[in-house]
């Protein structure tokens, strides 16, 4: 008996409608058409004659369909349970399809030479993945698109375990999911097999049917993937494209790479029919955690995984995108695999880190960019929101900006909590290189962390990209550079304080200090120029004389912050707040300021942070502490630390490669992405082009007009910094001709 099936909207659903446990079967007589709409999957379901010992193992199926315009598709049919093997298949072409199965088992009646057709009329929904097609890359081979030829701005997140049930199906799974596309994103990344950070056949990996294989890798388990076909349906329906991650790539070393191939053709045959994307493994040139002399490139592993590769292109009949994960040996899925005419696009990881990560990610996304053959690239890992429970959103936000303006097809977000599934008060754990015990990569929850602030804002970035013909961006590092702020002066730094307790450089509590410091400015003389700068473990606040000058959130690397039009001649206060933000582990403070101030006869006067500055661990919680000396004993010397340079804080880092990173369309739009809260002078302005200038707040979305452009004489024009929500400081320039 042969039988087929429409899943409708995925039901498990490839359509429009409900979403529901099991398939609807239909018998499917001779000649008779099953129906389905164009590019939404149809499931063909064949019962086999004999009953086989070992079915997944001893039946290979394929069901070769004949569209319209006469092209044959070989399309591999999956073991469903028990004597059942199905088939999905979706194609944009409407009219009849006709359809003959070839067996390896020739004389099963149920199996072998079974016929029939599937009729295809017009997809009449709104899911782009119908209405426009699933993924392809470009014609410029810069950016992806649909079948159609609509762009398509990548925003993934990162559920790497969103397949296990420590995110609850339904409700759990829907809520994120329902989240996640209420805010603009449009890919999920997922793994479909052996998990990252666990053992194999670990207790944490299972949902609700339990494994993906037998135990020793026997046999696939056709359950395991009836559970997981429910939330792949919803990822869909929702219009979300899955990115599809075989197993991370250190399990090959436990199932071979026999086993690999059997699990990507079932992977193939059950989901290929969707539009999905393939990832062949994640970190795939990264050994088993406790392999001797791990972490190592492991180059054989890359070899293997390679085969797998071409495997997987040979035999997926709907050619659908594939990429693969690399780690951090590389950084690149340029790195892993010996056969670069594999890849689709290459598929980042870079550093999880702060200002440390900046200059290898925007080497990486510009290094793969200038790379033959070209390609488009994504960052599909970096700098996950809360990693270690600590990692802070302004560098989850930089990631993306620092990937797109540098050239990137899209950008992948990650949080801690999600990617692991973290339960509230049962988080995911240690992984195996870790100690027992501990806790892993951190404990926040999985709903926690879905409202986390970097999801919004990597997400009001993709909105701004998509106000413009992004997919025709080029990159255009000589269209910026900072503006000049003060001439030859340069920071003349005092000494490292604290609030005094305990000992700060060491280890402080995780709070706001007050500092204060009042001086005269230029001996009474009229002044010319004054420049601030302020580094402060973690974030500071800083006032002149009342009034707000500047924020930051970087100590690393501080700027010059212009304060002329806030200095007056004679005496001048200068009131800091400055924060230490909770951290694993110990969490040193400190305080690092220079301020020089030139007179307009040249002298040049300073002040510095040393132990004449006044300070007090809280401050009245009404009116302005800051706009008057204090005079109550609550304030008192500050504590010296050490010298710049000195640990724990170190030399600082050059700011000057910072940034700014332009990209745009010449003659039509720029967008100029600014890290720090700094001027920046927009360079090579077109004569015959009158711009108009507007500030974007991407913490906020917030747009602040900046009024017309008006060049000078080397085609340039200088941004100042606009009013902004948040003390990070980045922001983002934005041109275009008047209208």
């Amino acid at each position: 008996m042969r039988t087929a099936c429409r899943l409708s909207r995925l039901r498990i659903v490839f359509a429009a409608g409900l979403v529901a446990a099991s398939f609807d079967l239909f018998t499917v007589q001779a000649k008779v058409a099953a129906t389905t709409e164009a590019n939404v999957p149809v499931e063909v379901a064949f019962t086999a004659s004999e009953t086989y010992r070992d079915p997944f193992n001893d039946v290979d199926l394929d069901v070769v369909f004949t569209d319209p315009a006469g092209k044959q598709l070989h399309v591999p049919a999956f073991w469903a349970g028990g004597n059942l093997w199905k088939a999905r298949y979706a194609s944009p072409l409407v009219g009849a399809h006709q359809f003959r199965t070839e067996c390896s088992k020739g004389k099963d009646k149920g199996l072998q030479s079974v016929t029939g057709a599937v009729a295809i009329k017009p997809y009449a929904g709104e899911n782009p993945l119908y209405k426009h097609g699933p993924l392809r890359v470009a014609n410029g081979k810069r950016t992806l698109e649909h079948a159609d030829g609509k762009p398509f701005l990548w925003l993934g997140d990162t559920w790497w375990m969103g397949l296990s049930k420590r995110l609850k199906w339904p409700e759990e799974f829907q809520t994120l999911a329902q989240d996640r596309k209420a805010k603009g994103f449009n890919v999920v990344q997922i793994v479909m097999g052996p998990p990252p950070d666990s053992h194999p056949f670990d207790p944490r990996s299972v949902n609700e049917a339990g494994f993906p294989w037998t135990e020793g890798y026997a046999s696939i388990r056709p359950e395991y993937y009836d559970a997981a076909d429910e939330r792949i349906a919803y990822l869909v329906d929702q219009g979300f494209t899955p990115c599809m991650v075989g197993m991370w790539g250190y399990h090959l070393q436990f199932m071979g790479v026999e086993r690999a191939t059997q699990h990507w053709q079932y992977l193939i045959a059950r989901y290929g029919a969707l539009p999905v994307v393939w990832c062949a493994a994640g970190e795939a040139n990264l050994p088993w955690y406790l392999a001797p002399g791990f972490p190592y490139d492991d180059r054989k592993q890359v070899t293997k995984w390679t085969e797998v590769m071409r495997y997987i292109q040979k035999t997926d009949p709907f050619d659908r995108l594939l990429t693969v994960h690399p780690t951090g040996f590389g950084w690149s899925g340029r790195y892993c695999t010996d056969d670069i005419a594999l890849l689709d696009f290459d598929l980042l990881q870079t550093p999880h880190g702060q200002r440390d990560a900046v200059d290898l990610t925007v080497g990486k996304v510009r290094e793969s960019y200038a790379a033959k053959p070209t390609m488009p690239v994504i960052d599909g890992e970096a700098a996950y929101e809360m990693l270690g429970d600590s990692l802070p959103t302004q560098w989850t936000r930089q990631m993306f900006w620092l990937c797109m303006s540098n050239g990137a097809a899209g950008h992948t977000y990650g949080a801690n909590g999600i990617w692991q599934c973290n339960r509230p008060g049962d988080p995911h754990g240690p992984s195996p290189q870790h100690a027992a015990g501990s806790d892993g990569y951190g404990k926040i929850p999985w709903d926690e962390a879905m409202n986390l602030p970097g999801s919004t804002q990597v997400a009001l970035g993709k909105k701004l990209f998509e106000k413009y013909q992004w997919h025709k961006f080029q990159p255009h590092p000589e269209w910026a550079e900072y503006a000049t702020e003060d001439g030859q002066l340069k920071p003349q730094w005092g000494k490292w304080i604290w609030f005094p307790e305990g000992e700060p450089a060491t280890d402080a509590p995780a709070a706001k200090r007050f500092f204060f410091k009042s001086f005269e400015a230029a001996d009474g003389e009229p002044i010319d120029r004054g420049t601030l700068w302020i580094s402060a473990d973690d974030k500071f606040v800083a006032t002149l004389n009342g009034q707000r000058v500047g924020s930051h959130a970087t100590w690393q690397s501080p700027q010059p912050i212009d304060v002329t039009a806030h200095l007056r001649p004679g005496k001048n206060t200068l009131a800091i707040e400055a924060e230490n933000v909770a951290a694993t582990g110990a969490n040193p403070a400190g305080l690092l300021v220079s301020l020089r101030v030139k007179a307009r006869d040249g002298k040049v006067s300073d002040v510095r942070s040393d132990a004449s500055w006044r300070c007090a661990d809280k401050v009245p919680a009404t009116g302005n502490w800051a706009a008057s000396e204090p005079d109550d004993a609550s304030w008192v010397a500050a504590k010296e630390l050490g010298d710049y340079g000195e640990p724990p804080w170190g030399q600082f880092q050059d700011a000057a490669t910072y940034g700014p990173y332009a990209t745009g369309i010449p003659g039509q739009v720029r967008l100029i992405y600014v890290p720090v809260q700094k001027a920046v002078r927009a360079t090579g302005l077109e004569a015959d082009v009158k711009y108009r200038a507007e500030a974007f707040d991407p913490v906020s979305g917030k747009i602040t007009d900046l009024g017309p452009v008006a060049a000078d004489d080397d085609g340039g024009w200088t941004a100042p910094v606009p009013p902004l929500s948040s003390a990070d400081g980045d922001w983002v320039l934005i041109l275009e001709p008047s209208k």
